[in-house]
């Protein structure tokens, strides 16, 4: 059977079964917008979504009207972290700045980060827009190892404190790169939480399905239903697949905001591999220290309070 054979088949087949195998690229193209206005290439764009530079360019210049419904799936999943994890060439510096600041927070001299892998402590005393992508890559895995772990000076923790860098905890990996992204800080705040798509999220996530990438959750909605799905007995794999983050985010917030863990293997429907799963307890124990430490400095629990029913009609309730 040829390519085009099967194509042909596929497409017969979903029209009978009522799926329609394009969509309308009013989110795409929006989706692409906030990589661009975030200062990503074009090229890494394409190259991280299966794309072609021209069919980017076309989609985000209103061209094409349509999009395949997989391109729109994986268009609407994207992070910046997935992009330049793909990418090329230099991608923005921000994301590079924020680690290691965030590390210098934790209490990690310029003189341990070179030693770890990072490449050069300049990304913190000068400004560049652009860093190059290996750069970017060498920050990112001494930042992952690095950033549940007090460093081992107090005089580098108290710099940083009087230079206003802030700590891992103020960033959730998904928007640590993101230059429109701002910091999680500490105090109570009153927030809008649509409860019921954090009832759908949590139905969802205790039923083992995907994040739904449509009903596009506020932090504060992501927090409430990370604690319904803790509470429900999910692990944080469980809980990051829900809610559509990664499973170091799901650790970090459930630190921050003061949520117990679930364990794994004990929500119905759970696999034999989640339940076969090591629980980190070292990471877990590190960052509680860290965690403990950056309260006290005044980055504390942020707890949602309140309600916005009218955000329900307008995620298709």
């Amino acid at each position: 059977m040829s390519y085009n054979k099967a194509w042909e088949v596929g497409y017969a087949r979903d029209r009978a079964q009522g799926r329609r195998r394009y969509v309308p690229a009013t989110d795409t193209r929006a989706k692409l917008q906030q990589l661009v206005d975030a200062r990503v290439p074009v090229r890494a764009i394409a190259r991280a979504s299966g794309l072609s530079d021209t069919a980017v360019a076309h989609i985000i210049d209103g061209r094409h009207e349509q999009v395949q419904r997989r391109t729109a799936a994986r268009i609407a999943s994207l992070t910046l972290n997935d992009v330049y994890a793909r990418a090329c060439g230099s991608v923005p510096s921000v994301g590079a700045v924020r680690r290691v600041q965030a590390l210098m927070a934790l209490g990690w001299r310029k003189t341990d980060l070179q030693a770890e892998g990072v490449p050069t402590g300049q990304l913190v005393t000068r400004s560049r827009d652009l860093i190059s992508v290996e750069g970017w890559r060498q920050v990112r895995d001494v930042y992952d190892r690095l950033s549940m772990t007090l460093g081992p000076s107090q005089a580098a923790r108290d710099r940083a404190a009087a230079r206003g860098y802030l700590p891992p905890l103020a960033w959730d990996d998904e928007r640590i790169d993101n230059p429109r992204a701002t910091p999680q800080r500490g105090g109570p705040v009153e927030a809008a939480v649509d409860w019921v798509v954090v009832d759908r999220v949590v139905a969802g996530g205790s039923a083992g399905a995907w994040c739904d990438t449509d009903l596009q959750l506020t932090q504060d909605e992501r927090v409430a239903a990370a604690r319904g799905l803790s509470t429900g007995g999910s692990s944080d794999r469980e809980i990051a697949e829900a809610i559509g983050v990664s499973p170091r985010t799901v650790l970090r917030l459930r630190h921050r905001q003061e949520i117990s863990a679930g364990r794994p293997g004990t929500r119905p429907g759970s696999s034999e591999r989640e339940e076969s799963m090591p629980v980190d307890a070292t990471g877990s124990q590190r960052l509680r220290r860290s965690t403990g430490l950056e309260k006290v400095a005044g980055y504390g629990t942020v707890q949602p309070r309140g309600a916005n029913v009218g955000l329900s009609a307008r995620r298709g309730s």
